[in-house]
């Protein structure tokens, strides 16, 4: 039985710190090549954070590339109550390789405090799980 749980305890700890690092390296890169420009909001869409949360308060903004294009997006990054209401002038943050990718800058750095819980708590349970592994191991 003990081999279940370590295993699972292994298996967390490593995807948790995989996903988290692989996460943080992305935003990264994201934050590096973005380009700021002006944007308005210009409407809510409310989606539930997780399967039993409450609902978060997406923002839909609108900008124009430096190049002209006007574009529509949607934050990542959702509160309740809203942070960001229709009509409010925000600044946006897009990739100009990929100008649909964008979100606003006063966003940026809302999700990190997940981010470090998560990998944390992945980085406890990998101890846990070679914790177990190396017990039962001096058992035997």
């Amino acid at each position: 039985m003990w081999w279940i749980a370590t295993t699972v305890m292994l298996a967390v700890g490593v995807t948790g710190i995989y996903s988290t690092t692989k996460e943080w390296k992305r935003g990264r890169r994201f934050r590096a090549r973005a380009v700021r420009v002006p944007g308005v909001v210009v409407d809510l869409s409310w989606e539930r954070g997780t399967s039993d949360g409450p609902h978060l308060g997406m923002p839909v903004f609108q900008y124009h590339t430096r190049e002209g294009h006007p574009m529509q997006a949607k934050d990542p990054v959702g509160t309740n109550p809203p942070r960001f209401r229709p009509g409010m002038h925000v600044a946006v943050l897009y990739d100009p390789e990929e100008p649909y990718r964008a979100q606003l800058e006063g966003s940026i750095g809302l999700g990190k405090g997940m981010n470090v819980v998560g990998f944390l708590l992945s980085c406890l349970a990998l101890v846990g799980g070679l914790t177990s592994l190396a017990g039962e191991l001096a058992l035997t």
